[in-house]
């Protein structure tokens, strides 16, 4: 289900520090870098204790694509697929050169992004995206650049299976979790859920973690204690809660231990946005990735990680309270856990 938070948001301060940093081997706004999430995390202290643990393998991003120009991402994108046009690249960008976007009944499309609201820099403004058409367009870069602000020497795999008002089809879900494990990628980071179990969405996911791929999911966003899929695919699926920037339950977030395996920062998150600028999101969404790239650090420090190892590394984490299982994650003490 596709939310949208009510009320005043307030964009963090950090969408207006554009001081231009070296972040490996790209030049991002210090914003980014330097946001309450990162230090949450416990992200600079891992960083400082293990330089050489900076994420290994390839995560594919099964969400509406990306922005491959975008300097966040120089050096670091392996070939990806879009499989709403049936074509190489997972390029986000053609999104906008459509004059249209076609409105059709939300029963053909069974999933649904868990963006909620974005709000992104243009010019001195801070404008939230639920007035565009285009509801989810950036999703996906937004998304893919947590993933490397956690993980910056990981690849990331672009695979769109999502249009840019944030819908997709089931059937494209499932080829971009086969094109992954048949295409090397080591993690898959899905910021979406379907509200009905799926037998073959279980089955494609147990494919990609028999080949040794770990499966993180976003848990969604209608504030409840309910299951949706993939995160409460618990065999196979580790489901990521949101917290906010005081380490407490995000109000939006759903709940549940047998649906969330950990929490991450989903509130007011800086991330990069097509243009060549960036974004603040707020929601699971953005909650997800933070796990998807611990995943691939875990990686970086033992290449035979496997979901298992995975999960029980990333439960290494601050406990918050029963609804969000293991906590808040702490990337510091996952990866202490392991070496």
């Amino acid at each position: 289900m596709n939310f949208h938070l009510t009320g005043t948001l307030t964009a963090p301060s950090g969408l207006w520090d554009r001081t231009p940093v070296k972040y490996y081997n790209s030049t991002v706004w210090d914003g980014y870098v330097h946001q309450p999430a990162t230090y949450l995390i416990n992200l600079s202290d891992e960083q400082s204790t293990y330089r050489k643990v900076t994420g290994a393998g390839t995560v594919a991003v099964i969400d509406t694509g990306i922005d491959s120009t975008h300097p966040v991402f120089s050096g670091v994108l392996v070939t990806g697929y879009d499989f709403t046009r049936n074509s190489q690249g997972g390029s986000e960008l053609s999104d906008v050169n459509q004059s249209t976007m076609a409105v059709v009944d939300g029963s053909a499309y069974p999933a649904q992004l868990n963006q909620s609201t974005m709000a992104v820099v243009d010019g001195n403004e801070a404008l939230t995206l639920e007035q565009s058409k285009y509801a989810a367009f950036g999703h996906g870069t937004m998304t893919s650049g947590i993933i490397h602000l956690v993980a910056p020497t990981a690849k990331i795999m672009p695979l769109k299976a999502f249009r840019a008002d944030g819908s997709g089809y089931l059937s494209d879900i499932l080829r971009a979790i086969y094109y992954a494990r048949q295409n090397g990628a080591n993690v898959i980071s899905m910021s979406f859920d379907l509200p009905t179990y799926s037998q073959a969405l279980n089955q494609a996911l147990a494919s990609a973690n028999s080949a040794g791929i770990v499966c993180v999911a976003s848990a969604g966003n209608d504030g409840k204690n309910i299951l949706v899929y993939p995160a409460a695919n618990t065999s196979y699926v580790m489901g990521v809660a949101s917290t906010n920037n005081q380490d407490l339950q995000s109000s939006f977030t759903n709940y549940g231990s047998n649906l969330v395996w950990a929490a991450a920062p989903g509130e007011g998150v800086i991330s990069a946005y097509p243009g060549a600028t960036y974004a603040a999101g707020w929601g699971t969404s953005f909650s997800a990735p933070f796990v998807a790239g611990e995943a691939a650090l875990v990686r970086g420090a033992v290449l035979t990680t496997n979901q298992s190892s995975a999960k029980t590394a990333i439960a290494h984490a601050k406990y918050i309270n029963s609804n969000l299982n293991k906590g808040r994650i702490d990337v510091y003490q996952a990866i202490f856990s392991v070496e």
